[in-house]
């Protein structure tokens, strides 16, 4: 809650018997310092890494010192060094979410909800362990470690104000079509490894799992625009319709912000001799546009997962301008990352994700938090902290009636 005079965080547990607990932040403006620091320590952490896997055990406890390290400066920013403070901060965590990290029970699912541009980086923080422990000597200690930040012990959703909270039938399902296939779309920058990489997985490993459409930039001249692809679901490149809306927009792309106008925050697009940079702006304006010029929308609109790759082009405090467009346009939900992301991870981290949600049909949240534990466990690599959710996590993928369990008994009585 944010007045004139200051800002006060209020953290409420569902839990019997842990009462609530209100802080007041250092200075009105330390969610904004909070989101400058996480662009400052991401880009160190990426610097620490050696490559995409961490296979010298003498690196890990550097790694970690500098993930723990990022969590305490963002904690001091926020609270200052107030020792009650902090105690009270770390107990009522420890109370509302007891068994947290232990990793053979169902992780707790805690919802973070604040406005675009004061967004509190709650994955980062580590509230089960403010202290860092001691040195990280193996890789068991290192993802044992790593269980004190938020992000990898609970499912964490993100509610960003004003938006709308997808909500009534159909909001947390999606919906497969024929041979069970989820109709998605595939929008890229075609000369970034790992965006090739990812559409080989796609028209790949998961071809039988996912209707692909794109990827676009493609050859053909014409066809649907980018916010007219985004507005209505249903358009192939081709012109023509599909019955069922895309049920999942994936980009692979470059993204570039701007912290002195957020509206000016790109999406870079390139394939089959096309390119494009569009503005949050720009799309924007021609979404509403199609809003008053096009019936009502009778459907549902797509997940969106946006992973920015690359490097040196988007800075966290500008990447809820992301989010913030999709949400407004009523999309289900946004997957997207804090700052931009090496090509190998974003491939590693959107495979890990998609074979969790799309072929095994975990729930979203599980899903997510089970691909940033994947890599931590597979590659000692805790980047997957940077994939945010704002979407239900219950949203997942239903069958079609082609796919149910076959019931011996029901057709023995029919």
């Amino acid at each position: 809650m944010t007045t004139s005079e200051a800002t006060t965080l209020h953290f409420t547990a569902r839990r019997p018997g842990v009462p609530p607990l209100s802080v007041t932040l250092v200075g009105s403006d330390a969610l904004i310092r909070v989101r400058h620091e996480l662009d400052l320590g991401l880009t160190r952490l990426k610097d620490e890494l050696p490559s995409l896997a961490v296979e010298d055990d003498k690196d890990l406890d550097r790694v970690f010192q500098c993930l723990h390290g990022l969590g305490r400066t963002l904690l001091f920013i926020l609270f200052g060094a107030r020792q009650t403070v902090l105690k009270d901060l770390q107990t009522f965590w420890r109370q509302a979410v007891p068994f947290a990290r232990n990793p053979t029970l169902p992780p707790p699912l805690v919802e973070c909800v604040g406005p675009k541009d004061s967004f509190l980086p709650l994955e980062f923080l580590p509230l089960s362990g403010i202290a860092p422990g001691p040195p990280v000597e193996n890789r068991e200690a290192f993802i044992t470690a790593c269980g004190t930040l938020v992000g990898f012990s609970c499912v964490v959703r993100r509610a960003m104000l004003p938006a709308p909270v997808r909500g009534g039938t159909g909001a947390t399902t999606l919906r497969t079509g024929p041979q069970g296939r989820l109709p998605a779309r595939y929008l890229y920058y075609e000369h970034l490894d790992g965006a090739m990489a990812e559409l080989a997985w796609f028209t790949g490993a998961a071809h039988a799992h996912v209707d692909l459409e794109g990827p676009y930039p493609h050859a053909a001249d014409g066809g649907p625009t980018l916010a007219e692809q985004i507005f209505d679901p249903r358009l192939l490149l081709d012109g023509e319709r599909r019955a069922l809306p895309d049920q999942l927009q994936h980009f692979a792309c470059h993204c570039y912000t701007r912290s002195d106008d957020p509206l000016a925050a790109e999406i870079e697009l390139s394939g089959a001799g096309h390119h494009s940079r569009t503005t949050l702006r720009t799309l924007g304006a021609d979404l509403v546009a199609l809003g008053v010029s096009h019936d009502e929308r009778d459907f549902e609109l797509p997940l969106v997962t946006m992973n920015a790759c690359g490097s040196g082009r988007m800075r966290a405090q500008d990447a809820p301008s992301f989010p913030y467009l999709f949400l407004m346009n009523g999309n289900r939900g946004f997957i997207g990352t804090e700052t931009e992301i090496p090509d190998d991870v974003a491939a590693a981290f959107s495979q890990a994700l998609y074979e969790r949600f799309l072929i095994r049909r975990l729930p979203l949240g599980r899903a997510l938090l089970e691909s940033r534990r994947h890599l931590l466990h597979t590659l000692a690599n805790p980047l997957g902290l940077s994939y945010a959710a704002y979407a239900d996590p219950d949203l997942h993928i239903r069958p079609a009636p082609e796919e149910q369990p076959h019931d011996p008994a029901r057709a023995d009585h029919h």
